[in-house]
């Protein structure tokens, strides 16, 4: 226990004279510190020369901390390096301030960094034209990794007529180029396409939007952008939605075509449990560099809609711009809306059985003796005998008149000893009227095919009876009962 005391101890006090001596140790900073322009845009060069005392620090790491910023703005850019000379894109439109110090480590400062005190310097070019002449909304946005577009709007104070230019550049290139494919609006250049940008990114890309008009001063605008913090990639493609074996809904979709680098992108994946709503609640389920996704479903009896877009990750940028959504939907029943798809075509056949089941008891009930007239059915058996069926079925409705006027003549014939020979003429004359001989005949041939059609032809009889014009009531009732007794006429 005492050995450990003693080993603490001794380390403290080791340190504390570390301490101690680097304390006493102070380093001098960087000297002539200048910022020159090299016409490039906004890009300058900043340089500056060691410390003389440096020399006697032999064993020691010797690292500058650079810091620049343009004036107005609250964040400082640090850059650590060993290097005595920067180059630096700003806005030189507005005040550039620097600053750098010397950091000293090693074994001369017992293994603890030293700071040098800071050395400051500015750069202002001489402004031009009024502030309101400077172009104003400008914005920038690398499409896909493919061509940058950038956009602006004439400035408040800027003329009729004016013409605007976009220069830039980046470093490897020569020098500053000017923008070939312009955007107009009404003669006047608003934007411009650059291709071909492939080498500048993940450098500072410089550009220098300026205006010239008749008698008139325009401030230019400069700007230094990193491409890979302006890229917007195109919408993920060949999203599928799908469901599993266990009741969830697999997503999965594929990266978007074009320079956009796979390994670049992360994505976000949105939910809305039903998409016929008129506002439908979207909902963030995943942001993931994977490009496939299961989501449990709440409610399967609602549709869902699985929405994906994609932007540049940390991974490879800054910051970047989301890409439009790419949407689809998918639709899944429940076991019970299954159970009753099935059963739908049952339910129809047994509705249109009962159905048809009442409409023929309906029939059945309108017909004679729960069947089909007779005489309708032998009109649609014998072509030629639809006359006959209308005599039938205007004969039919005065039977029973015919009937109990049938029983009267028997009675009367009984009583009379003279009606003999009056049904006998009855029945000659019969026989001589035109067209009764067919009628008979037709009757008579029907009757020995039809079982049945003895009734059939005393109607037929009947029904002839009573279209003979002159004919008397009690002649007819004869002619009825010689067909319909035998006995009587012979």
């Amino acid at each position: 226990m005492a050995a450990q005391r003693l080993s603490v101890l001794w380390v403290t006090l080791l340190w504390g004279c570390a301490v101690s001596f680097s304390s006493h140790i102070t380093v001098a900073p960087p000297r002539d510190l200048q910022i020159t322009d090299p016409g490039l845009l906004g890009c300058l060069d900043i340089e500056w020369k060691p410390p003389a005392s440096l020399q006697s620090f032999n064993d020691c790491t010797v690292t500058y901390k650079f810091e620049h910023h343009n004036a107005g703005d609250r964040d400082w850019k640090v850059i650590f390096t060993r290097k005595l000379k920067l180059r630096v894109g700003f806005d030189l439109s507005r005040t550039v301030e620097v600053k750098v110090q010397t950091l000293l480590r090693g074994g001369c400062t017992g293994d603890v960094e030293v700071h040098s005190a800071w050395v400051h310097a500015t750069f202002q070019l001489p402004l031009q034209g009024k502030q309101e002449s400077e172009v104003q909304n400008f914005h920038c946005i690398y499409h896909n990794w493919e061509y940058l577009k950038c956009t602006w709007q004439p400035g408040l104070l800027a003329p009729r007529g004016v013409h605007y230019g976009l220069y830039y550049w980046y470093e490897g290139l020569g020098q500053a180029a000017q923008c070939e494919d312009y955007i107009q609006d009404h003669g006047i250049n608003t934007g411009c396409r650059l291709q071909n940008l492939s080498q500048a990114e993940y450098k500072d890309l410089s550009i220098c939007v300026n205006g010239s008009g008749a008698a008139a001063l325009l401030r230019p605008l400069y700007v230094t952008l990193r491409l890979q913090d302006l890229a917007k990639p195109s919408p993920p493609t060949q999203l599928v939605v799908s469901m599993s074996a266990a009741e969830e809904l697999q997503v999965a979709w594929s990266p978007p075509g074009g320079e956009t680098p796979p390994q670049c992108l992360e994505y976000e994946v949105q939910l809305a449990r039903d998409h016929r709503e008129a506002k439908a609640a979207w909902m963030s389920v995943s942001t993931q560099m994977e490009t496939a996704l299961s989501i449990p479903r709440a409610n399967q009896s609602l549709t869902s809609c699985v929405r994906v877009r994609g932007r540049t990750n940390i991974l490879c940028a800054d910051q970047g711009f989301w890409s439009d959504w790419t949407q689809e939907c998918f639709s899944e029943s429940r076991k019970g809306d299954k159970q009753l798809l099935i059963l739908i075509p049952v339910i129809l056949s047994l509705s249109s059985s009962l159905i048809l089941f009442m409409l023929l008891g309906q029939c059945r009930k309108r017909s004679p003796a729960g069947k089909l007239p007779f005489d309708a059915s032998l009109s649609l058996s014998e072509p030629g005998s639809h006359r006959l069926s209308r005599a039938h079925r205007r004969s039919a409705t005065r039977s029973r008149a015919h009937n109990r006027l049938s029983r009267l003549t028997r009675s009367s014939a009984t009583r009379e000893p003279g009606s003999h020979r009056l049904s006998r003429a009855h029945r000659s004359s019969a026989s001589r009227e035109p067209g009764s001989h067919r009628l008979s005949r037709l009757t008579r041939s029907s009757a020995s095919r039809e079982p049945g059609s003895h009734r059939l032809s005393r109607a037929h009889t009947r029904s002839s009876a009573t279209r003979e014009p002159g004919s008397h009531r009690l002649s007819r009732a004869h002619t009825q009962l010689s067909l319909s007794e035998p006995a009587h006429t012979g």
